[in-house]
């Protein structure tokens, strides 16, 4: 991956690089600095970014949800303690009729998509291991039906955006985490050259994961032969 092209997937240069693609929603994002919560306190610092609750706060740099924070109203946002740099999205309700949320991930090998796993939890912070999808049968045969056939479970419309998506990111290896709105846009989460693909025990529940694992990485062997010959 180019280094520069990395760069332009920052959180906070999302909104800008993907949010005129046709069915994408990305919410809006601000780098809060901790010079500017100890000037302002946290309310005040997201306030002066032109963002308002419910928002997202997270510790600039983190990964894997690790100090994501949702405050639901600018009291709460006072509550929170907090220091160093942070980024605040706004959060957007992405709960299915059932009452669950869903994240997929898709994994761009040379621009091109790739489904690798759907976690799904009635909590709206969702990562697959926290999900405990290893627990419901039912929600591992819906991810099943993802990584066989993403279109069917997504519909064209979503699939032509994610496709969109991959080309603008321009990334050899890259992915996304997303939701789908009621409305069928496709819900940016983050979408950069940092997201993990790795095996599952071949005799384990999600031993269905690793068709999609094969998929990604014949597709990017393919890549780097192609790189080496030219």
């Amino acid at each position: 991956n180019p280094p520069d092209a990395v760069m332009r997937t920052r959180r906070d240069a999302a909104p800008a690089l993907l949010g005129d693609i046709e069915g994408v929603f990305v919410p809006a994002v601000a780098r809060i600095s901790a010079a500017d919560i100890d000037r302002l306190g946290l309310a005040g610092a997201i306030e002066q970014a032109g963002l308002e609750p419910p928002v997202l706060i997270r510790p600039m740099g983190s990964h894997g949800g690790k100090g994501l924070r949702l405050a639901d109203t600018k009291a709460e946002l006072e509550a929170l303690e907090t220091s160093g740099h942070h980024y605040a999205t706004a959060f957007h309700d992405y709960r299915g009729p059932d009452g669950y949320y869903r994240k997929y991930r898709v994994v761009f090998i040379d621009r091109r998509p790739y489904p690798y796993h759907l976690a799904i939890s009635r909590d709206w912070l969702v990562h697959h291991e926290s999900a405990r999808m290893g627990d419901d049968a039912a929600r591992r045969a819906e991810e099943q039906r993802f990584i066989d056939d993403p279109q069917a479970v997504l519909g064209a419309a979503a699939m032509t955006a994610i496709g969109d998506i991959g080309r603008r990111l321009d990334l050899d290896y890259a992915g996304i985490d997303f939701g789908v709105l009621p409305d069928g846009r496709v819900l940016v989460f983050e979408a950069n050259a940092t997201m993990l693909v790795h095996p599952e025990a071949h005799d384990g529940v999600f031993a269905y994961k690793n068709r999609a694992v094969a998929a990604i990485t014949e597709a990017f062997e393919a890549m780097l032969v192609a790189a080496a010959r030219a």
